[in-house]
């Protein structure tokens, strides 16, 4: 959870052009990649982030300056993007029930690794991949499972965050990352059992 980046927001709430600029600056790469992992193609995807910030933008336009000191913008700016996502999702019926290929990540994941700085690149490939392995394996449980693990885990949304971009309540959504998770953990249990 990026609190600094919260924080930092509220000085500009006096002048929505500065606090949108910075806003933008904060999240269109996150949202961008949260895009991308459950839409799977990179220029859909950011057509959703720039409808994002559009309604972003016409809604601070329309909030006082004490509502935009209070907003806790990036679980707002998740819920804008999740109901854009699931808009997205029943408009085009080659998205419904989309598992994301494996082989098609944000770019910013495969940036050059700089091996000056002790990073070794097959370490971070086995990490990516095994990253892959667990998105895959998020993306095979029940829709309302994978939401909530999504945005908990891969998203590092607070429970609460996931509550209020979920409109769900605090209990049900601690209730489903368990399960989710006891899910997950079963499935990997199986496999263990079948390799070995």
């Amino acid at each position: 959870m990026d609190v600094s980046g919260e924080k930092g927001l509220a000085q500009f709430a006096d002048d929505v052009d500065a606090y949108y600029e910075q806003l933008v600056a904060l999240y269109w790469q996150q949202l961008k990649a949260f895009a991308v992992s459950r839409i799977g193609n990179a220029l859909d995807a950011e057509d959703l982030v720039q409808d994002v910030f559009i309604r972003a933008y016409v809604a601070l336009e329309r909030y006082s300056v004490r509502q935009r000191q209070d907003l806790k913008a990036r679980a707002w700016l998740y819920k804008i993007t999740w109901n854009l996502y699931y808009n997205f999702v029943s408009r085009s019926p080659e998205q419904q029930g989309l598992a994301v290929a494996l082989a098609e990540r944000p770019d910013h994941e495969w940036q050059e690794i700089d091996e000056e700085n002790g990073v070794n690149p097959e370490e971070v490939f086995e990490q990516l991949e095994r990253r892959q392995e667990l998105e895959a394996l998020v993306a095979g449980l029940p829709q309302h499972y994978q939401a909530v693990v999504n945005l908990y885990y891969f998203e590092e949304l607070s429970l609460q965050e996931v509550a209020d971009v979920l409109n769900q309540p605090l209990g049900t959504v601690k209730v489903y990352v368990r399960r989710g998770i006891q899910q997950l953990r079963k499935t990997l249990q199986m496999r263990v059992n079948m390799v070995g």
